[in-house]
């Protein structure tokens, strides 16, 4: 966890385009309005949502505003400014828009006569608002097109399928936006209805890995069993960087060259966030969600290695890891072929994430726990529960002797670190409520025992490990994540003495980061940066490791962590805080940023990071980097802050 800012940082090196021209829509057209101060919009309020901004320019007295739906509609009327505001109801004002549901919103504002992004001096204002209903309880499904698979629960694909009217809609809307042109991808006259431009989208600009998608499964593609399969970035991205060359020359750059892949804990990040969409209290703009999570947990469950052999190799440094059965694979190229050390990410002797335990594990048995936890009695669920049991013997016992696992001093057992552990703990606590008997190995002497037991030590190792500072890390995606855990643990399992101990350190480290000042912002931070001492945070990586770039650096999948877990603490303390700083984070995303754009964009999919380039405070670069972490760490809490303000808002 520790590694990835600027390992990511510098394999996307080469994707870093300035976001030229975002000063020129600083003080003309602002939507802040519309989503401050929460961009989350319930009907219960009349079935109206208020569209309202604001316009700088004595000559301006009307704005163009759009509003687009996550279903794919889309209407538009002029709106009077009046003393430098506007304001209108949708769907109301908007004639031939439909009565609104639950849904996700994508509005644009601008003082020109349209939206056309590539003419000379145009400028405007893009929001994203979360549609609720409190009444039914329903919350809307957020836009999946960047992991989408074109295929429909009937089997037809691409334009065949029922969800291409509204995966067109939005992926159009992306293309000829104000962000996609800050990020160097905006395309004029781009439609996703066009050969040329649907192949363009699946090899730039999507997760899901549409080489094999079509392919006849009745026999196994390698390790992969199934068609629905997330690769860590887009096609294009796969170089000489980060990849090793199938001819075994790295002279020969050719694309064809680089086997695209997914790292096993990315692979299972995205699965989760299809996961959360298997819920009755919305309705999947994707009809084939269903198969989409079945299909990726049988390949989620082929990464995890069953065998008593060891399937870690001798590294570049003459070192070999210990990986028996119950340990995750380090990823899978789309072929079926598993990822090695020296093949793939690690062709390069440099990256090192396996070493030690590595950063995989924990997630996968996240991803374990939530596949189990959505269907219970589901035809994968005895494997699932097989997964677990190994997954917790390897974690939590054969790694005590190799060092991956340690005990904490009253001799709880924990994984490799708070950061990691805490991934496992969540896939614990998920399991919990669809098997809390189901027979594990104990950490302690390896009997079995109900896997409730192992959950409770697993929570009460990660508030055995909190500093007297009130902090497990200086890095904020590991304490937001043991946050989560221990708030879900407190929830799911209010029977358990140790419930109030584990709610009330919870409490304690998110105050006490939320109490941080950050010496290189502006104002109040609303994102979390390193904790490089009790009461101070900085977005400068630099500070802590000198290798990466001397500048402010926010990365939001961080963001999406923190989301999670404040959204957690929210569901379980009802504590007004907690849901006000992750609006606060979600406003962001939703527009409320130095671009005024949706940095979780029409697509679903939310950038790696931004940057402060100048070092004045302010960020001002935005670029083309989409990622799974940031985009499922996103998806994933703001779901969670969603449900949890529809049950406190009742």
């Amino acid at each position: 966890m520790v590694e990835k800012p600027c390992r990511m940082r510098t394999v996307l090196a080469a994707a870093l385009i300035a976001a030229a021209g975002a000063a020129a829509l600083e003080g003309q057209v602002s939507l802040d309005a519309s989503i401050t101060p929460t961009p989350i919009a319930d009907l219960d309020k009349g079935g109206q949502v208020r569209v309202s901004g604001q316009v700088s320019g004595a000559g301006v007295t009307s704005v163009l505003v759009r509003v687009t739906t996550s279903l794919g509609g889309s209407s538009q009327t002029h709106v009077s400014v009046r003393a430098g505001r506007f304001g209108a109801e949708y769907p109301a004002a908007f004639s031939g828009a439909p009565v609104l549901c639950p849904c996700a919103l994508f509005v644009d504002a601008t003082a020109d006569s349209g939206f056309d992004v590539f003419r000379a001096g145009h400028a405007q204002a893009e929001v994203l608002l979360l549609v609720t209903d409190s009444r039914s309880g329903r919350i809307p499904d957020l836009p999946t097109a960047f992991m989408s698979d074109l295929r429909d629960a009937g089997g037809k694909v691409d334009r065949d399928s029922t969800k291409w009217p509204g995966v067109r809609a939005t992926v159009n809307l992306y293309m000829r936006s104000q962000a996609a042109r800050y990020c160097g991808v905006a395309r004029a006259g781009f439609d996703l209805d066009r050969p040329v431009d649907l192949a363009w989208f699946k090899s730039n600009l999507t997760l899901y890995e549409f080489g094999y998608r079509d392919r006849d499964w009745s026999a196994p593609l390698g390790a992969r069993v199934a068609p629905t399969f997330f690769q860590s970035v887009w096609d294009t991205w796969f170089n000489s960087s980060n990849c090793h060359p199938l001819d075994g020359n790295p002279q020969n750059s050719a694309a064809s060259n680089y086997l695209p892949y997914a790292f096993s804990n990315d692979f299972a990040d995205s699965l989760i966030a299809f996961l959360m969409r298997q819920s009755p209290d919305l309705v999947a703009l994707d009809d084939n969600v269903a198969t989409i999570c079945r299909e990726g947990t049988q390949n989620l469950l082929a990464m995890q290695h069953r065998g008593a052999d060891n399937f870690a190799l001798t590294d570049h440094h003459g070192k070999r890891e210990t990986y028996t059965a119950g340990a995750f694979r380090y990823g899978m190229f789309e072929n079926g072929e598993f990822i090695t050390e020296g093949k793939g990410w690690f062709y390069n002797p440099a990256f090192n994430d396996y070493v030690m335990g590595g950063v995989l594990n924990g997630r996968c048995m996240w991803g374990v726990g939530e596949a189990l936890r959505r269907e219970p009695a589901g035809p994968l669920a005895a494997r699932l529960k097989e997964s677990l049991a190994l997954g917790v013997k390897f974690c939590l016992l054969d790694a005590q002797p190799l060092g991956y696992a340690k005990k904490t001093v009253p001799g709880n057992v924990y994984w490799r670190d708070a950061g990691e552990h805490a991934y496992l703990a969540l896939g614990l606590v998920a399991a919990c409520a669809a098997a809390p008997e189901l027979l594990v190995p104990s950490p302690q002497d390896g009997q079995p025992v109900p896997l409730r037991r192992v959950c409770v030590q697993a929570l009460n190792a990660l508030a055995d490990l909190v500093s007297p500072d009130n902090q497990w890390s200086v890095y904020p995606n590991v304490d937001s994540v043991a946050i989560a855990a221990l708030a879900d643990g407190a929830e799911r399992l209010p029977e358990c003495p140790d419930a109030v101990r584990w709610r009330e350190t919870a409490m304690r480290v998110a105050d006490a980061w939320m109490a941080c000042g950050a010496g290189d912002a502006k104002e109040p931070p609303v994102h979390f940066g390193l904790r490089i001492k009790s009461d101070r945070m900085t977005f400068n990586w630099h500070e802590l490791s000198p290798g990466c770039a001397d500048r402010k650096a926010i990365y939001l999948y961080q963001t999406g962590h923190w989301i999670h877990a404040l959204a957690r603490l929210y569901a379980v303390t009802g504590e007004a805080r907690y849901r006000d700083r992750a609006l606060a984070m979600v406003r962001y995303l939703c527009g409320a940023n130095p671009w005024h754009v949706r940095l979780f964009n029409e697509l679903g999919g939310v950038y790696n990071w931004v940057d402060d380039t100048d070092g004045d405070g302010t960020e001002d670069l935005l670029k083309q980097d989409m990622y799974p972490e940031s985009t499922a760490f996103c998806q994933i809490g703001i779901f969670h802050l969603l449900r949890a303000v529809n049950a406190r808002g009742k």
